[in-house]
């Protein structure tokens, strides 16, 4: 039996040493950086700038027009009071009292009834 023990240990060292060089074969490619992923990486860091510089820009700009719209709501200001009008200050803003079937009407005053006369 020692001969047959002998041979089967000899058969599992040859198929160990072709799996070993095998998977060796294969360690070049393991071990090489995927290139593909590198440059995905490489473009999204670009991307990443280049929409920073865009926020930093529509920043600026959102700043230069939030001015500009207070320069012009002065001057629209300016121009209501040398006018005699009270300008709004909101949009939604209404007038108290009035008939909201007539949007935009001055409220009137109350009509007196034919039996509300003040007593004397």
């Amino acid at each position: 039996m020692d001969a047959t023990v002998a041979a089967e240990a000899r058969e599992r060292v040859k198929k160990w040493l072709e799996e070993t060089r095998q998977l060796l074969s294969l360690m070049p490619e393991l071990l090489e950086p995927d290139t593909s992923a590198g440059e995905r990486v490489a473009a999204a860091e670009r991307e990443v700038e280049k929409l920073k510089k865009e926020i930093d820009e529509f920043k600026k700009e959102n700043i230069q027009l939030r001015g500009e719209k207070d320069e012009i709501a002065q001057s629209l200001s300016q121009i209501a009071a040398k006018l005699g009008i009270a300008p709004r200050k909101s949009p939604f803003e209404r007038t108290p009292h009035a008939d909201p079937a007539k949007p935009g009407e001055a409220p009137r005053a109350a009509d007196p009834k034919a039996g509300d006369h003040p007593k004397a």
